[in-house]
């Protein structure tokens, strides 16, 4: 699944699939957020943000360079157990990472292989990126959902990148 394909798909599935603490979902471009190319910005009703970057890494096979993106499909990935966030007070961010794998591995997308979270999975994330989650499509491509900012009510998204707070 191309980036662009993901960031609408990611969306909308997050749209849909809106916990009580989610109050909006906005496409990095429908947030006026320019520094990056793709992503996602998820507003809380704490007033808390996270922007969510969201990179590519291409297939082997050299499909990218096709006008036309060949879709490549598949077991879609195990259920996991839904996660729910509280809209009663901060909202952890190691909480925000596990739904994001549940509503994505509970999509039910026939592209996607596999869900993992960094913080949940050993060879992935690291100290300075400690959540964040790689989706494994069956085109052998892997999608990343980085913790680009992770902001309290009232904080703005400059100067800050991947500095990941534990709660918002």
């Amino acid at each position: 699944m191309r980036l662009r394909r993901f960031e609408s798909f990611l969306h909308e599935l997050l749209t849909k699939e809106a916990a009580p603490a989610v109050q909006s979902v906005r496409t990095f471009s429908e947030a006026g957020y320019r520094k990056r190319p793709a992503g996602i910005v998820l507003g809380f009703t704490n007033g808390g943000e996270v922007y969510l970057q969201v990179v590519r890494t291409s297939p082997s096979d050299g499909s990218d360079q096709r006008e036309e993106e060949p879709i490549v499909t598949g077991e879609p990935p195990a259920a996991v157990p839904p996660v729910e966030l509280s809209a009663a007070g901060a909202v952890r961010t190691a909480d925000i990472e596990r739904w994001l794998v549940s509503v994505l591995a509970n999509s039910g997308h026939n592209e996607l292989a596999r869900v993992n979270g960094y913080s949940a999975t050993k060879d992935l994330g690291d100290g300075q990126q400690p959540y964040g989650v790689r989706v494994s499509c069956h085109s052998e491509a892997a999608i990343y959902l980085l913790f680009l900012h992770t902001l309290r009510s009232g904080q703005s998204a400059s100067g800050n990148d991947f500095q990941v707070l534990e709660a918002v």
